[in-house]
């Protein structure tokens, strides 16, 4: 095998994965932007409960009537950023507020309630407006879209770097 089939085969391999990284978050992001787009009516929705998935994270479940029938949907967040500080002769008040572009930002201390955190930013019985596909109302968001999710970006960027290095090593394979 020559080197500029060897430089080729690696660009193909490499480049090959980055394409793979790629293609998922596109397809994550062209997804959302259609499930925006089709969620044209709008309903009010009441906080029934939370889910704590782990890691700190939590999220209100909503429910919503359409036409008579019951929905339940999760309000999602573009990330989740959390701020530990423990420490034993530290007191830290544990907070949490969502801001203009999606997040949710979590601070605790050494010990905290994720319960007490949910029912002080969404109390049980509370209202959030819930977007909906009227064709499908099971397709739907709550409060606001989330695009330009954390996991789409990381896809994308990932899959670019590889790309990059991809053609580094093509150059690299020829010198």
């Amino acid at each position: 095998m020559s080197k500029i089939q060897i430089a080729w085969l690696g660009f193909l391999l490499v480049g090959g994965v980055g394409v793979l990284f790629i293609f998922p978050g596109v397809m994550i992001t062209l997804v959302t932007r259609k499930q925006t787009k089709q969620c044209t009516k709008k309903i009010e929705g009441t906080v029934v409960q939370y889910q704590f998935p782990g890691g700190g994270s939590m999220n209100p479940i909503v429910e919503y009537v359409v036409d008579g029938n019951r929905y339940t949907a999760k309000k999602k967040f573009r990330g989740i950023l959390t701020k530990r500080i423990s420490g034993l002769s530290v007191h830290v008040a544990s907070g949490v507020y969502e801001d203009e572009k999606g997040w949710l930002h979590i601070k605790t201390g050494a010990i905290a309630n994720l319960r007490e955190l949910a029912e002080q930013l969404w109390p049980i019985g509370s209202k959030m407006t819930v977007y909906y596909n009227p064709d499908h109302p099971k397709r739907c968001y709550v409060d606001r879209p989330v695009l330009g999710s954390t996991i789409a970006a990381v896809f994308i960027v990932t899959g670019l770097i590889i790309l990059i290095l991809s053609v580094l090593l093509f150059v690299l394979i020829q010198l």
